[in-house]
């Protein structure tokens, strides 16, 4: 507690209040704790980024870039060009980048850590000396002994007896192990103190004007000092001066030189400075908050220490607000009050608070909130480019596993800031399920566009829709978490002698940061390559049937909700199916081992009721669903496989599971529904827990469907399939059961939301006090509560067990890519690379394609199309030049009616030739075309033309070059044959 200069409030602190347990310490010093932790990790992080710029800067890194990483990845092209694999062409090329990197990498990382090391070195040291910080200023003459770099006096000497023995009275009291050494600073006028000292050493340091005050007001002197020990109680001394010492020397050893690098010119280095503006802001208003709840913490601390409980109310009612500084004495009096309140002490108002309602001190402000969200995704992204080139082939785990820490401190963070709140009160629901989480992502959404990776790392921003997509999702991720912890507390709230039914505060946060935590991981894992956010990497069409719009347009949705990323992502996880169980099952276990049974009035029945409805509904609608699709399909659309003609195409069956994941989604939306609508509380419980027996049920279903379109020959399988077995789950249950409640998870959500609305516009949730459905569980017997086990067991343990099951058939996901081999043709000769190595001059000049002719499947059935046009243009510098002018079309008969494929644009490429084949490489689009496929009327492919190509093997004469497949294990057949032109 200190004081200053300034016009004091007059505060009346009204009569002695009523001293509270101090029950809310340890959760208060764990969430400070955990600020704490984000702000020292923010730093950290921030430190990486600033010692890599720096390590760009030195000439050592650039002879290194230039000598030897640039020449390895301009090699990188030329060796993958005889690859014919588009996909393995592009993992190979990773890997090889990787590869030239490493160097670079390795010698960053080292850097980066020496740079960490001296940083940290340097906040221990000032950590050490900090008792020395205060108070720098002359020595005053006389015989004091004084000790070095300070103006503190140790408090000793005859004359001071009787207050070293008051001293040392109330540091017993105050449970302290070790008495503290007392100083006096004589230079400070005011009534107040300092707690600081290292492990071991404690120490305050009084002002002179308290030791004045303890002749003249012994209980104002003796709440000041209980508020100094109340420091040195909670141990958040060392924690405070040790990050201050850390900011500090993160300006110093990190901060500055990047600023004075960035002042270069360079890319946006305005960017670059706005970014460290934030962060430096962001940690400065964090550490500050943190500051003024420790102050809080020991006041109320210090607060129950005193008998009469009047002492403390009364100092700090006296204190000056705002308290002025010299330095600042000239802004208006209203600018003051705002600046003081983001300074390093509370109100006195505030203050007087924390005494007389200490569980005030767990509520989070919404500023508060927002402040942390920044700092934790400031953290992360700053070290998500390193971490990614680190790990190379494992970029996706390691992003993954990086981001977890981030998701668990967002889910401790929210289900930790309503413990303040009174959850019966209405007025409190805004905040803590809406205000709350819209602060945190707020926070997140801001960290990625201010963060430093940010500012130097442009090509891969979001764009406005992605920042909207990424905000909205985690909002969603953040307002289920808030909505079902406020309806868990709820159910804690005393009201009566041994009414608390819920899970005790600490498992309610490790459920929410085991169900939310990962799952807010992975998200921002997927987020940071943006493009996944808005788009799907298949744009999927029917293998047979496109002219049927409908058939196609269905196809294409449900092909973008099956291999959205971070779906897929999210799938191939036991995340979900353990999530949704653990969601009720922990509350509910929870109330029956405090009041030995489960009670009916939590509506566990009706849940269970609705969800077995849903389920059985999906049932039946998978019956029907092959029976739909035999009476809406033709025979040839229903065929079970046969190859197409674009890699993306969908054969039926692969499109009739999807529809069936679909509907199974819809029932459990519609179970979600329907448990928010018959059920009065409890709904973020009993949600999930309805949910739970829909997708177990669903999962049955899929089989079901499957086995009913093999009994009524939806499709072209062979007779015979049809039997018991056809209904049975097989070896990828567990896959399928992830996908029902993947697909019914993220249906179920928004369903619930609508169907909430829905009961609080229909006045549903008003209930007479006393009714029957308030009071059920007083007359509800025992036995039937004792029924609900088995029914909530036996669902719980299928999707556990399925998510258990799963994860073998989950690893293929996250694995590293395979890197394909990069053979030279034919006869094992380096084709790539050799400066001596020319291109074969037969190639050069200008060709008309003559003749073309490939082999497509084409509605199920394979075609040759035939046609020609267009020219190829091969340069003696290496360069091909396509292009198709307007007149390329390859053409063919289907069932009477034409298929025809047709290209326009132009492209350019480079080429290499090597015994018999070419081999290409960077390609790019000189004059944007189209390429269209057409039965008759109807485009079966429509799209942008696009630089791809394939080694070819070729024959070139004077007059001809004819081209074809390079082997027959490419699976494709085409011929084209090119005439040369005058």
């Amino acid at each position: 507690m200190t004081a200053g200069t300034g016009t004091a409030t007059g505060i009346d602190p009204g009569p002695p209040p009523p001293a509270p347990d101090d029950v809310t310490g340890p959760s208060l010093r764990a969430r400070t704790d955990l600020r704490f932790a984000v702000l020292v990790a923010a730093v950290l992080a921030s430190s990486v980024v600033a010692f890599s710029v720096v390590w760009a800067a030195l000439p050592s890194a650039e002879r290194l870039s230039q000598r030897q990483v640039s020449p390895c990845l301009a090699r990188i092209d030329p060796a993958t060009a005889w690859i014919t694999d588009a996909l393995d062409r592009a993992n190979t090329r990773t890997a090889m980048a990787n590869a030239c990197e490493r160097p670079y990498i390795r010698h960053e990382i080292g850097w980066i850590a020496a740079g960490i090391a001296a940083e940290v070195a340097v906040a221990l040291l000032l950590y050490a000396l900090h008792p020395w910080w205060p108070r720098t200023g002359r020595r005053p003459a006389g015989r004091l002994r004084l000790p070095r770099w300070s103006g503190k006096v140790r408090l000793s000497g005859d004359e001071n007896a009787d207050v070293l023995k008051e001293l040392d009275a109330l540091a017993d009291r105050a449970g302290l192990s070790r008495s503290p050494l007392w100083l006096v600073d004589p230079y400070a006028t005011t009534a107040g103190g300092r707690a600081y000292g290292l492990p071991g050493r404690p120490r305050v340091c009084l002002d002179v004007g308290l030791l004045i005050r303890y002749d003249l007001d012994l209980a104002g002197f003796r709440a000041v000092v209980r508020h100094e020990l109340a420091h040195h109680h909670h141990r958040d001394v060392g924690r405070t001066y040790l990050t201050i010492a850390l900011w500090r020397s993160f300006v110093a050893t990190a901060l500055a030189p990047c600023v004075l690098l960035s002042l270069y010119p360079g890319e946006k280095p305005a960017y670059r400075m706005v970014a460290l503006a934030v962060l430096s802001a962001t940690a400065y208003l964090a550490r500050n908050t943190i500051l003024r709840t420790r102050e809080l913490h020991a006041d109320a601390l210090a607060h129950t220490w005193d008998a009469d409980r009047s002492a403390l109310p009364r100092v700090v009612s006296g204190l000056p607000w705002p308290p002025v500084r010299t330095a600042w004495r000239w802004l208006p009096a209203a600018w003051l009050r705002r600046v003081a309140r983001i300074g390093t002490h509370p109100s006195p108002e505030r203050r007087l608070e924390a005494m007389t309602d200490p569980a005030q001190r767990l509520r989070t402000g919404v500023w508060e909130t927002a402040g942390l969200g920044l700092l934790a995704g400031l953290a992360l992204d700053n070290l998500s480019l390193l971490t990614g080139n680190a790990t190379e082939r494992f970029a996706t785990v390691g992003l993954t596993l990086l981001a977890l820490p981030y998701g668990v401190v967002l889910a401790v963070a929210l289900a930790s800031a309503p413990n303040a709140s009174n959850p019966s009160r209405r007025s409190n629901a805004a905040r803590d399920v809406l205000l709350l989480p819209a602060a945190l992502t707020a926070g997140v959404v801001g960290s990625r566009a201010f963060s430093l990776v940010a500012a130097d790392v442009t090509v891969m921003a979001p764009t406005l829709g992605q920042y909207a997509v990424f905000g909205i999702v985690n909002l969603a991720l953040l307002v289920q978490l808030a909505l079902w912890v406020r309806s868990v507390r709820r159910r804690r709230t005393p009201t009566g002698p041994g009414a608390a039914r819920g899970p005790r505060t600490g498992t309610l946060v490790v459920t929410a940061a085991v169900v939310w935590g990962p799952l807010l991981a992975l998200w921002h894992a997927r987020a940071w390559d943006p493009s996944t956010l808005t788009t799907s990497p298949l744009h999927a069409v029917p293998a047979v049937g496109r002219t049927i719009g409908w058939y196609a347009a269905l196809t294409g949705r449900l092909a973008d909700a099956a291999f959205y990323l971070p779906l897929a992502f999210a799938r191939a996880t036991p995340l979900l199916p353990t999530g949704l169980v653990l969601v009720w099952a922990v509350p509910l276990m929870s109330a029956g081992r405090r009041r030995g049974f489960l009670a009916p009035s939590q509506g566990v029945g009706r849940a269970l009721a609705v969800g077995a409805a849903a389920g059985l509904a999906a049932v039946v609608a998978g019956i029907a669903l092959p029976y739909a699709a035999r009476g809406a399909l033709p025979p040839e659309v229903r065929r079970a496989s046969g190859p197409s003609a674009v890699s993306e195409a969908l054969s039926f069956p692969v499109v009739h599971a999807q529809t069936y994941l679909a509907v199974a989604a819809l029932f459990q939306a519609a179970a979600a529904a329907g448990t928010v609508l018959v059920c009065r509380r409890q709904r973020p419980v009993l949600v999930p827990l309805a949910v739970t027996v829909t997708a177990v049920l669903g999962t049955l279903g899929f089989y079901v469907s499957r086995g009913t379109s093999r009994c009524v020959a939806v499709t072209d399988l062979a007779a015979g399939v049809c039997g018991p077995r056809a209904f049975l789950p097989d070896a990828d249950t567990a896959v399928h059961l992830h996908e029902v409640v993947a697909w019914g998870v993220v249906a179920a959500v928004p369903a619930g939301l609508l169907g909430a609305a829905v009961a609080a516009l229909s006045g549903s949730r008003r209930r007479r006090p006393g009714s029957m459905a308030e009071t059920a569980h007083v007359d509800t017997p025992r036995r039937r509560s004792v029924l609900l086990a088995p029914a909530l067991g036996l669902p719980a343990v299928l999707l556990l067990a399925g998510a258990a099951a799963g994860i073998p058939d989950d690893y293929p996901v996250w694995r590293a890519t395979p890197v394909a081999a990069s053979p030279p043709p034919l006869n094992g000769r380096g084709a790539s690379a050799s400066s001596d190595r020319k291109n074969d001059p037969c190639l050069l000049g200008t060709w008309r394609v003559s003749a073309a002719r490939q082999r497509l499947r084409v509605e199920g059935s394979p075609l040759w199309l035939t046609g020609g046009g267009g020219t190829w243009t091969f340069r003696p510098d290496g360069t091909l030049v396509v292009d198709h002018g307007e007149n390329f079309s390859e053409a063919a008969t289907l069932n009477g009616r034409p298929v025809v494929l047709h290209a326009t644009g132009s492209v350019s490429v480079h080429f290499l030739t090597a015994d018999g084949v070419i081999g290409y490489y960077g390609e790019t689009v000189r004059r944007p075309g189209e390429l269209t496929v057409r039965l008759g009327g109807t485009y079966l492919v429509r799209q942008e033309l696009t630089a791809g190509f394939t080694p070819d093997h070729y024959t070139c004469t004077e007059r001809a070059v004819r081209l074809s497949p390079p082997s027959s294990a490419t699976g494709s057949s085409y011929e084209m044959t090119l005439t040369r032109l005058p």
